[in-house]
């Protein structure tokens, strides 16, 4: 860029040029008498006509050298905040010398400018079909311009080459465009190949850009154990040089032959100054060096040979031990012994329900509760009678509903329809009141694990601490239990001799 404070050598030869165009305009008549020079039909004499013709033309050059130190190295460089594309300085520099020549033509030989015009756009059609593919860059470049998607020194990616083009953005010309590489290399890009592809913009909106990478470990690293330990490796570095301070992510991404994929999302100003590769390097670096301290290693190939007899197939309502081991995977059965979940899985009803069934519903009595083996089912609560339902939460495998009204007496609280086809085991009040006539300490675990469930429910909604919540389920345990034993009391006192 030409200095401020300096004028160059053309701004100096133009400046001469206009004077002395000047100075032979005001002595063209005077040597024209001095020469006996005969003037032209037009009255105005060669002489007059050559310097007029310089005259105009140097001041051309030097609008547009104003034009270029005041309007484009100053104003306009300042609001982009950064270099003016050549191609618009090239495009007024033009505009500037058409004026000029145009003015030639219609003041200094008097001829008419429209003519002028006619025939320099009939040219220029002439010309435009001969070199279509060049203008086809040209109004490209200047889309790039107005657009402004793309700017000087943003970083692009020009997926349209092979390989992927990706570099800095040097200049914006009538043709082409320069981009300059991580490795220094200078790549010319047609105009036309980044108007009409897909071309990607690391720069903007923001220079913060989000990239990933992987890693894979052994399945028998549990999942929130591995997320903690690369979490740990990749944030350790947000906020240093090239990374912001935005939190970085790990996920699971998929399962391999190898073991669990997780995918490490991160936050860095490409190029400013690190390089994707380089943030890749050091991100890699830092959880490697997490994972050397954990004692663990990436996941590597393995294979296991295991020689077993086929087991034979059988249905899920087998027999008894079935039943028996499904009631030890649920939260109210799993605290009695094996002998008392296998007494109560003998008496187990099995049910085979279509979806949009309703199980059991809000206010009815009941002596019986559910353990759902396949299948999912919603609980629906009428806050009113007269009010629709409203769905509160859903119940899948291993979980069991209706011990409220069994253990208690109470009315049930909730309507609970399926949601898909269901699979659900029933169990009747007599068998539950047999073993505990049988065994009295089940009705304390039974109250137990109900008022856990409880608890757990409505502390999601609150904030109680640890002793708080173990405090909450002791008091509920007692109550419930007593009401448990005064229940079935009664119903054996009923029950026929």
């Amino acid at each position: 860029m030409p200095s401020n404070r300096k004028l160059s050598a053309a701004t100096i030869a133009a400046l001469a040029v206009f004077g002395l165009s000047l100075l032979g305009i005001w002595l063209a008549r005077p040597l024209e008498s001095l020469l006996e020079i005969v003037e032209t039909e037009g009255g105005t004499t060669w002489l007059r006509q050559l310097f007029s013709t310089l005259s105009v033309l140097a001041g051309a050059q030097l609008v547009n050298r104003l034009i270029d130190a005041v309007i484009w190295d100053r104003l306009v460089s300042r609001a982009l905040g950064g270099k003016v594309p050549a191609i618009l300085k090239t495009l007024v520099s033009v505009v500037v010398f058409l004026i000029g020549i145009s003015i030639i033509v219609g003041v200094v030989f008097d001829q008419s400018v429209a003519g002028f015009l006619a025939a320099l756009g009939a040219g220029g059609v002439v010309l435009g079909l001969a070199v279509r593919g060049i203008f086809s860059d040209l109004f490209s470049g200047l889309a790039i311009n107005c657009d402004r998607n793309i700017v000087l020194s943003d970083w692009v990616q020009v997926p349209a080459t092979t390989p992927p083009i990706t570099g800095k953005v040097r200049e914006i010309g009538w043709r082409s465009s320069i981009l300059e590489t991580e490795d220094g290399t200078l790549v010319i890009v047609p105009n036309t190949t980044l108007s009409e592809g897909i071309v990607t913009n690391y720069s903007r909106p923001s220079l913060a850009t989000r990239y990933q990478c992987t890693i894979e470990l052994d399945p028998r690293v549990p999942c929130d154990r591995a997320k903690r330990i690369l979490l740990g490796g990749v944030r350790s570095l947000a906020g240093t040089a090239g990374f912001t301070d935005r939190s970085p992510v790990v996920l699971v991404n998929t399962t391999t032959e190898r073991g669990i994929e997780y995918l490490i999302r991160y936050w860095i100003e490409p190029w400013n100054p690190l390089s994707p590769a380089s943030a890749r390097d050091a991100v890699m670096t830092r959880v490697l060096q997490h994972m050397a301290v954990a004692g663990l290693a990436p996941a590597i190939e393995k294979t296991e040979v295991f020689y077993e007899r086929l087991p034979e197939r059988e249905d899920v309502d087998a027999g008894t031990e079935t039943r028996a081991a499904l009631l030890s995977r649920t939260a109210l059965f799993a605290p009695l012994e094996a002998a008392d979940r296998l007494a109560l899985a003998g008496d187990l009803r099995r049910l085979m329900l279509p979806a949009n069934t309703v199980v059991i519903a809000q206010g009815d009595e009941g002596n019986t509760l559910y353990v759902i083996a396949e299948g999912t089912l919603d609980v629906l609560v009428r806050p009113k009678p007269t009010d629709d339902p409203i769905r509160v939460a859903s119940l899948g495998p291993g979980d069991f509903f209706g011990e409220m009204s069994l253990l208690t007496g109470e009315p049930r609280r909730a309507d609970v329809r399926t949601a898909t086809p269901v699979l659900i085991y029933e169990l009747a009040r007599e068998t539950v009141a047999r073993l505990i006539d049988q065994r009295p300490a089940i009705a304390d675990r039974l109250a137990r694990a109900v008022s856990e469930r409880k608890i757990a429910l409505e502390s999601i909604h609150s904030q109680a601490s640890i002793p708080a919540k173990e405090e909450a389920v002791a008091g509920l345990t007692g109550q419930l239990s007593r009401m448990m034993r005064q229940f079935f009391s009664r119903q054996s006192e009923r029950a026929p001799a």
